[in-house]
């Protein structure tokens, strides 16, 4: 990475204008098929037909199309620093080509740019993935990717986290209830889930029919529900779940336990009147920023 900031160095020392232009869409490809940017003409091929021009920045000899802004000059770029490089598949689809992504930062000033790079290597030593190693907590591996295997000491946390939260339930009012994580697609579609969250679902399918794993808990909340009759006296109703929650989240997205597949949503509905919201908003709330039980008492 070393070689490419001193490149773009170099490009950036030379003060080139960075300057856009909105351009018709036809033009856009001939631009794109001319300097062989095969990636860039598939983009282009997946927007609507409604898009007919499109912004496309220039500095010196070098074009892209994006939405911007952009800075006005390079010389706005001078504190920067590329900080890694990894692979991503195109799209995030495991089966198409494989590509090289860098990552990097770019700040107002070298001041800011140091305080980043400060902040970074502190949080480096505070990774969550080296204490789970070190304490033994947890680990990952190729063969489940986005899936945590919990160790004793580890789930030992976990049931002490659960356990607080229980009592938050038991306090707030909230029954805790078990849905299953496997529901056929047309409940999915139903809820509307399906429109924003299939690409990110995974599927199975038995005896000609087919099913998610559910990427969140409402519509297993709604038909709990759903199940009889409820009188406006017995409004609110809240109901709590910690429930076990998959999405096909790109490999190159996943990051330890922090972005993940199989995650567990400590998750809470409340079915009330409209008079009731406000106050249920509240309380909620107020429940959110309040310390744990015995915070005050440990910091003393």
């Amino acid at each position: 990475m070393a070689a490419i900031e001193k490149r773009m160095g170099e490009l950036i020392a030379q003060d080139y204008d960075v300057i856009k232009k909105m351009t018709p869409r036809a033009e856009v490809v001939e631009i794109f098929k001319a300097r062989g940017e095969d990636y860039k003409l598939r983009l282009i091929e997946d927007m609507s037909d409604d898009i007919q021009a499109m912004g496309m920045y220039y500095h010196q000899e070098y074009v892209d199309m994006c939405r911007g802004p952009h800075v006005p000059n390079t010389r706005f770029l001078k504190a920067f620093k590329l900080t890694r490089i990894s692979g991503a598949y195109w799209r995030g689809d495991a089966q198409n080509e494989q590509l090289q992504r860098i990552y990097g930062t770019a700040w107002a000033d070298k001041k800011q740019l140091e305080a980043y790079i400060k902040r970074i290597e502190e949080a480096e030593m505070r990774d969550h993935r080296r204490i789970g190693k070190q304490q033994d907590l947890f680990h990952l591996q190729e063969e489940a990717p986005g899936l945590v295997f919990w160790h004793p000491k580890g789930w030992a946390l976990w049931q002490v986290v659960e356990q607080y939260m229980r009592k938050v339930y038991r306090k707030t009012g909230y029954g805790e209830v078990r849905c299953p994580q496997i529901l056929d697609v047309s409940l999915w579609q139903k809820s509307g889930h399906w429109d924003n969250y299939q690409d990110a679902m995974f599927f199975t399918e038995s005896e000609k029919r087919t099913y998610a794993l559910k990427p969140m808990n409402c519509p297993g909340h709604v038909q709990v529900f759903n199940q009889g009759l409820h009188s406006y006296r017995d409004l609110p109703i809240r109901y709590g779940e910690f429930g076990a929650c998959h999405r096909n989240e790109p490999s190159g997205a996943l990051h330890g336990i922090l972005r993940v597949r199989g995650f567990t949503q400590d998750d809470g509905h409340v079915f009330c009147t409209e008079n009731q919201v406000e106050a249920e908003v509240t309380a909620f709330h107020q429940q959110a920023l309040a310390p744990p039980a015995g915070a005050a008492a440990g910091a003393a």
